[in-house]
C-alpha cells in the first residue's frame, strides 16, 4: 500500500481533536489526489465528502483558517442565505459558528448537491434548509455547464461539454428583513441577480459576493459597487483568483472569466460591531 493511502487511513481514523498541525498534513494530502475523485476527510471529527481535493482545501483554508465568512451577528436577524452552496463548506461553516440563525442554501448542480445533502445529514443540523436550484432574477429551466470542481455556471458553456437542465428560483423572494448574511458565489450571474434584488439590499445586515468578469462581455464591477453603495453599504474588495502580470498574462478562470473579485458589503453599525468584535 502507497504512502498516500496510508496516510489517508491514518487521518479517517482521526479523533475530533485535530490540531493543527494533523490538520495541515491532512489538506496536504487530500491536495495532492486526483482531480474530480470523490474522497472523505474527517478533518471535522465525522466523515465529509468531497468531489475535489483541490477544491476542497482551497476552500477549507478560505472559509475555515481565513474566516472570510465571520461576521457581526444581529441582535434581530437570524436567517443566512447561502447562495452556491457545493459540497457544503460554507453551510457547515454557519451551522457551527450561527447555530441560532436559519441558513437556507442553494446549489444547482446535482451530482454536488447530493454531496453537499449527505454532508448536512451527517452532522444532523436542524437550521439548515437545501434546496437544488440557481438562484436567479426570475423562476424559469436554465441551462447549466459545470467545471466539476468549484464553479458551475448559467447559459455560458465550457468547452466540449454537453449542458443540463436546471431549476432556478428568484433569489429577491427569500430577500426580507430578518437576512443577517447574503452569500452569492454564482460564476457570473451574481451580476443579473443583484441587479433584480437591488431595492430589497438595504435592508439586508451583511453581503458578500464575487464578481466574475466574462472576457467577453462588458465590465460591470464599478456598477454593482454602485448599487450596494446607494443601498447604504460600504465595501471592501479582495482578489479571489489572482494573475500575477495583468498587462502580460491572459490566463481565464473556468475558461471564461479574467477577473473573480471578493466584495464584502457591510453597514456603518455592523462595521463598528465588527471593530468591537476584534478588539
Amino acid at each position: 500500500m502507497g504512502l498516500r493511502k496510508v496516510a489517508r487511513k491514518l487521518f479517517l481514523g482521526l479523533s475530533r481533536s485535530l490540531n493543527i498541525r494533523d490538520v495541515d498534513l491532512e489538506l496536504a494530502v487530500i491536495s495532492r489526489e486526483p482531480r474530480y475523485k470523490t474522497g472523505i476527510t474527517n478533518i471535522f471529527g465525522k466523515p465529509f465528502k468531497y468531489h475535489d481535493g483541490l477544491s476542497f482545501t482551497a476552500t477549507y483554508k478560505e472559509i475555515f483558517q481565513t474566516h472570510i465568512y465571520e461576521f457581526a451577528q444581529s441582535n434581530d436577524s437570524r436567517t443566512i442565505l447561502d447562495c452556491g452552496a457545493n459540497m457544503g463548506l460554507s453551510v457547515l461553516y454557519f451551522a457551527q459558528n450561527y447555530p441560532n440563525h436559519r441558513i437556507i442554501a442553494f446549489e444547482p448542480d446535482l451530482a454536488i448537491f447530493a454531496l453537499l445533502q449527505e454532508n448536512i445529514n451527517t452532522f444532523g443540523f436542524s437550521n439548515v434548509v437545501l434546496y437544488n436550484k440557481a438562484v436567479w432574477k426570475k423562476e424559469e429551466t436554465l441551462t447549466f455547464f459545470t467545471d466539476k470542481g468549484m464553479g458551475g455556471r448559467v447559459m455560458n458553456s465550457y468547452t466540449g461539454q454537453q449542458p443540463s437542465s436546471i431549476e432556478a428560483t428568484r433569489l429577491r423572494d427569500y430577500i426580507n428583513a430578518d437576512v443577517d448574511f447574503l452569500k452569492i458565489d454564482i460564476e457570473g450571474a451574481e451580476d443579473s441577480v443583484l441587479r433584480d434584488c437591488a431595492d430589497l439590499l438595504s435592508i439586508v445586515n451583511n453581503i458578500f459576493f464575487e464578481y466574475h468578469n466574462d472576457i467577453n462581455s462588458p465590465q460591470t464591477l464599478h456598477e454593482l459597487l454602485q448599487i450596494v453603495k446607494e443601498q447604504g453599504f460600504h465595501y471592501y474588495i479582495k482578489e479571489s483568483y489572482t494573475r500575477r502580470k495583468p498587462f502580460m498574462d491572459t490566463e481565464l478562470t473556468c475558461e471564461a472569466f479574467d477577473m473573480a473579485i471578493n466584495v464584502f458589503c457591510y453597514k456603518n453599525t455592523t462595521n463598528d460591531q465588527h471593530s468591537q468584535h476584534l478588539v
